[in-house]
């Protein structure tokens, strides 16, 4: 193998040798879907502290309409 290919397959199998778009897809989803499921746990938290809050409160009408609300 000469020289030069070895030059040429060194710069084509290049990790930086790729178009902008392939390199920052899995990047973006990774960062959105950890935003998404971040929001998901933290309205969760929300719910359980709030129930959690009526029930100090011994407000029984509070806690049932708060676990009557979807998740």
């Amino acid at each position: 193998m000469s020289g030069w290919a070895r030059i040429r397959d060194a710069v084509l199998t290049s990790k930086w040798n790729k178009p902008f778009p392939v390199t920052m897809i899995p990047s973006a989803i990774g960062v959105y879907m950890a935003i998404y499921f971040a929001e998901k746990q933290s309205e969760r938290q929300r719910q359980i502290l709030d129930e959690i809050r009526a029930l100090g409160e011994k407000d029984l009408d509070a806690v049932k309409a708060i676990a009557s609300k979807p998740r």
